[in-house]
């Protein structure tokens, strides 16, 4: 809402018109709204309208632009797009639609009755034949009861501890790679910079736009080499240990477990690196005379723990590298690990014999 509000030429005293124009589907019958020229848009000035000096204006639109290239669904990098209902979680899992790939809403979503649906197919858009509603509650204990069965398995432990302990092994016998190279050029640039901003007092208004135009590049290109120097020295770090325990396995797992079964903002970031995207699809199964909905996901361990660990006080630049980040992190060139993922099909039905029984059983417990 604020984008939007900001984004009106009536804050400056302008009002346009016609940006836009309709073009119709002559097979389809569908119509799209295309973006015309600006030279074609219709303006009309008017200043009674104006709250805004344009000097502020063009202010606030460059930081809100800077803002959405840096952060969110627009920005440059991958490993910061992110959907607010990523970041500010309501539910612990919000699956996606196995037919047109959209992450889904919850079309109901008042405390134990929150359930999830496909926007595109309630409103008949991409095609999209997902139709109905999931308990969100269902999702949860099916996905969860599915990972907590796999992860604490003799096989699944064994596994993992023999292949992290491969990786371990394979990280420690890679080279350490030399950053002195680096620091010099950084040093040599960041004396030539403090020469140059020292010389903008002493310059007239002529040379001072080229001069200021040379500070801003060798700015950025000094900022892509501390950059890349932060990386050499990452990739410089080593594991604190050479190699793990299974009751160390058993501990990070359950250190994993109780996150898990705690608040719902933590926890959903976590459960995310655990299973990727669990996607909602109808398939036949057996037993079953029509198709039912099964939520699909991969179980990937080590993101799950690495996650947990970025969090900790510890990772810093020059501190050992944690163990499992260490892991997450290492090439793709390195020994594949136990959380080589498994990919686990479930059926989200609701039993309500097995419901009654737990809940019998916890009335009697308590």
């Amino acid at each position: 809402m604020i984008r939007k509000l900001y984004s009106r030429e009536r804050l400056v005293g302008r009002e346009v018109f016609r940006t836009t124009r309709q073009e119709k589907s002559r097979t389809s019958g569908k119509v799209r709204y295309v973006k015309l020229p600006q030279d074609q848009w219709l303006v009309r000035e008017s200043p009674h309208l104006r709250i805004l000096p344009d000097e502020l204006a063009d202010a606030v639109r460059a930081k809100l632009n800077l803002a959405a290239q840096s952060f969110g669904g627009t920005a440059k990098d991958r490993t910061k797009k992110a959907r607010r209902a990523d970041l500010y979680p309501k539910v612990l899992i919000r699956p996606i639609c196995g037919d047109c790939g959209t992450p889904m809403i919850l079309g109901r979503s008042l405390g134990r009755y929150q359930s999830f649906c496909c926007f595109n197919a309630l409103h008949g858009i991409h095609s999209c034949t997902n139709r109905g509603y999931k308990s969100a509650r269902i999702i949860d204990e099916a996905v969860l009861s599915t990972v907590m069965a796999t992860l604490f398995t003799d096989d699944f432990l064994a596994d993992l501890t023999a292949d992290v302990n491969k990786r371990l092994a394979w990280i420690a016998r890679q080279p350490i790679p030399s950053t002195k190279k680096l620091e010099q050029e950084i040093a040599n640039e960041d004396r030539q910079l403090k020469r140059l901003t020292d010389r903008l007092a002493k310059l007239d208004d002529t040379h001072l736009d080229a001069v200021l135009s040379k500070a801003e590049e060798m700015g950025r290109q000094l900022a892509a080499k501390r950059e890349q120097l932060r990386g050499l020295q990452r990739a410089s770090r080593r594991p604190k240990v050479k190699s793990v325990k299974e009751k160390d396995v058993v501990a990070a797992l359950t250190h994993l477990r109780d996150l898990l079964q705690g608040d719902v903002g933590v926890a959903a970031q976590v459960l995310k690196a655990l299973v990727g995207d669990v996607i909602l699809e109808a398939r036949q199964i057996e037993g079953q005379a029509k198709p039912q909905m099964v939520a699909r996901f991969t179980i990937n361990t080590v993101p799950a723990l690495a996650a947990l660990e970025r969090g900790k006080p510890t990772d810093r630049d020059v501190a050992p590298a944690p163990v499992w980040d260490s892991i997450h992190s290492s090439p793709g060139d390195a020994p594949a690990t136990a959380a080589v993922p498994a990919e686990a099909v479930v059926p989200l039905t609701y039993d309500r014999r097995e419901a009654a029984r737990k809940l019998r059983n916890t009335k009697s417990e308590s």
